[in-house]
C-alpha cells in the first residue's frame, strides 16, 4: 500500500466509522482486528482487512503496517492499547493516532511518544457545547487558546463576487478564511483575488470572541454595513 494510505486498528464503533469516513474520502484503508466477524464485514468496503491479534508483535508485523502512512488505534481496551502502540513504536512507526479512555491513558501514550491522541467523547462534547454556546447549526471546532476552526454555508447575497481582499475579512472580523468548498471542489488556500459564490462552504479561524460576529455576516440576509 501507498505511503498515503492508512491503517485502523480496532474495529469498535469509532474504529468502523473512522475506516468508513476515510473510504468515503478516497482513501485506501488497511483494517486490523482481532474479530474475525468484525474483519469479514469491513472486507466488504476496505481494500485489505486483516485478522489480526495487534498485541502480539510479530503478528502485527506481518500484516505489513511498516508500509503505511497513518496508523489509527481505536482500541478500547487500556491496557491491549498501549500495547498496540509500543508495538508501533518498536515497529518504527511515528504518524499514530490514538484513541484514549480517560485523560491517565491519554498521558500513558502520550509518554510513549504518541503525539496524537483523542478523546472522543470529551471532542465530541466540546464542540456541542459550542454549538449551544452559540445556537448555531454550524461546525465548531476549537483548537486552544482563545481560538476556534469554523465551518459555515454563505447565504449573504451582498458578499456574492467579491474579493477576499475587498472583504478585508482579516482586519474588520480577526479571522482568516483557510478553505472554500464549493459544487465539490476545493479552493485552498484561497487568494486575495478569490470570489465568494452564494451556498460556498467557508472554513475560516478565528478568535472565539467574533464568532457571532463573522458567522452573522456570511448568513445574514441584511446590508453590510
Amino acid at each position: 500500500m501507498a505511503k498515503n494510505d492508512y491503517c485502523v486498528i480496532g474495529l469498535g464503533r469509532f474504529g468502523t466509522e473512522v475506516a468508513n469516513q476515510l473510504n468515503k474520502m478516497g482513501k485506501s484503508v488497511m483494517a486490523i482486528d482481532k474479530n474475525p466477524d468484525l474483519i469479514q464485514k469491513a472486507s466488504k468496503i476496505h481494500e485489505v482487512a486483516i485478522v489480526c491479534d495487534a498485541s502480539d508483535l510479530n503478528s502485527l508485523a506481518e500484516t505489513g503496517v511498516t508500509g503505511i502512512g497513518t496508523i489509527i488505534v481505536a482500541i478500547s481496551s487500556i491496557e491491549s492499547s498501549i500495547m498496540v502502540c509500543a508495538n508501533l513504536r518498536e515497529l518504527g512507526l511515528k504518524d499514530i493516532i490514538a484513541k484514549a479512555i480517560n485523560n491517565v491513558h491519554k498521558r500513558v501514550l502520550k509518554t510513549m511518544g504518541i503525539s496524537r491522541v483523542v478523546i472522543p467523547e470529551i471532542e465530541i462534547a466540546g464542540r456541542v457545547a459550542f454549538q449551544a454556546l452559540f445556537n448555531l447549526g454550524v461546525d465548531i471546532v476549537s483548537i486552544g487558546s482563545g481560538f476556534s476552526w469554523v465551518k459555515a454555508t454563505l447565504s449573504n447575497k451582498i458578499i456574492l463576487n467579491k474579493t477576499l481582499s475587498e472583504l478585508n475579512i482579516r482586519n474588520k472580523y480577526d479571522a482568516t478564511i483557510m478553505m472554500i468548498q464549493r459544487q465539490g471542489q476545493i479552493i485552498f488556500p484561497p487568494s486575495s483575488e478569490t470570489k465568494f459564490e452564494l451556498g460556498d462552504v467557508v472554513t475560516f479561524m478565528c478568535h472565539d470572541s467574533k464568532i457571532n460576529n463573522i458567522l452573522k455576516f456570511f448568513t445574514r440576509d441584511d446590508n453590510l454595513k
